[in-house]
C-alpha cells in the first residue's frame, strides 16, 4: 500500500467508474469522514489535496477501493500471505487484514494527517537516487553532516531524506541531479514530528484494533505482525520511524510472492526494477481494467 507523496488529482475516479466495489468504498469514506473526499481528490486544487489532512485519508481510501476491486475480480485474492504499507499505507494494510474497520481506519488517517500538519516547522523531503552500496553509504553520511534524517530506505535505488527546509536545501545542493523534492507539506519521519508523538499515541490507543485475519509485514522491522497489539504498535511507531520498504521487498522476493500494489503505487513498483519481484508485480489503480491474463 503506497504512502504520502503518491497523491494526484483525479485518483480513483476512473476505477470507480468501472467497478461498483470501488464506488462502495468511496461512499463509506464519505460517511466515515463526514464529508466527501472525492470533492478534493477529483477537484482542481493540487494544493488542497497535498494538504496532509487530506492526502493521507485520500491515499488510504484509494488503496482500499483498489483492494475491494481486486477481491471482486480475483477469487483467490483473500489467499494473500500478508499485507504491507509504506508509511501511512500501514493504515491501509491494517484495514486490508481486518485489524481496523474502513471507518475507523479513515478517521485515524484524518487525525494522523491533522496532527502531522500541525507540527511546527514545515520542513521538506528529498528522494535521492543511489546506484551502489557505496553511493548509499555516502547519502547516509551526507544526511548526518547536513542535519537531516533518513526517512525511508526504499531499496537499492532510493533513499528519502527528511528535515528542516534549510537542511534539505543544503543536502540538495550537494546531491544535485540525483535528488528531487517530494510533494509533501512537512518533513515527515524526522525530529520535526516529535511534538505530536504523544497526541498520536493517544489517538491510536483510542481506536479498537482486532487481531488481523492474516499478518502484516512490518515496514519498520520486516517482521510479521499477528496480533492487534502488534499492529497498533506498528501504527503508533510508524509516524516517526524510518520506513524500511527495502525489507518488505526482500521478504516478498525471498518467499516467492507475487506483489499486488493497491492504489496509486506505481512509484513503489518502480523501486523494484532491478529485482525479480518486478517482473510479476500487478498495480491496481486507475489504469486497471480487469484480471491480467497471468493472474
Amino acid at each position: 500500500m503506497p504512502g504520502q507523496g503518491s497523491q494526484v488529482l483525479g485518483m480513483g475516479k476512473r476505477l470507480t467508474e468501472r467497478f461498483p466495489a470501488a464506488r462502495a468504498v468511496f461512499d463509506r469514506g464519505a460517511y466515515a469522514l463526514g464529508f466527501d473526499l472525492r470533492e478534493v481528490m477529483w477537484g482542481d486544487s493540487a494544493e488542497e489535496l497535498t494538504a496532509t489532512e487530506n492526502a493521507q485519508p485520500a491515499i488510504v481510501l484509494f488503496s482500499i477501493a483498489a483492494l475491494r476491486v481486486w477481491e471482486s475480480v480475483v477469487p483467490s485474492a483473500l489467499d494473500a500471505r500478508w499485507a504491507a504499507g509504506h508509511s501511512v499505507g500501514g493504515v491501509a494494510a491494517a484495514i486490508a487484514v481486518g485489524a481496523l474497520t474502513v471507518e475507523d481506519g479513515l478517521r485515524l488517517c484524518r487525525t494522523r494527517g491533522e496532527l502531522m500538519g500541525s507540527a511546527s516547522g514545515s520542513g521538506a523531503m528529498l528522494a535521492v537516487a543511489v546506484s551502489s552500496a557505496g553511493a548509499h553509504d555516502e547519502v547516509v553520511e551526507l544526511a548526518e553532516a547536513t542535519g537531516v534524517e533518513v526517512a525511508c530506505r526504499n531499496g537499492e535505488r532510493q533513499i528519502v531524506l527528511s528535515g528542516s527546509s534549510a537542511a534539505i536545501d543544503a543536502a540538495r545542493s550537494v546531491l544535485g541531479g540525483r535528488a528531487r523534492m517530494l510533494e509533501v507539506s512537512h518533513g515527515f519521519h524526522s525530529a520535526l514530528m516529535d511534538p505530536i508523538l504523544g497526541p498520536w499515541a493517544d489517538a491510536v490507543a483510542n481506536v479498537g484494533f482486532r487481531d488481523p485475519e492474516r499478518p502484516i509485514l512490518s515496514s519498520i522491522t520486516g517482521e510479521l505482525l499477528t496480533t492487534a497489539a502488534e499492529v497498533q504498535d506498528e501504527l503508533r511507531l510508524g509516524i516517526r520511524s524510518t520506513v524500511r520498504w527495502d525489507l518488505v521487498a526482500t521478504a516478498a522476493e525471498r518467499e516467492g510472492c507475487r506483489a499486488i500494489v493497491l492504489g496509486n503505487g506505481r512509484a513503489l513498483s518502480r523501486m523494484w526494477r532491478n529485482r525479480t519481484l518486478a517482473a510479476d508485480t500487478i498495480v491496481v489503480d486507475d489504469a486497471f481494467r480487469g484480471v491480467p491474463r497471468a493472474a
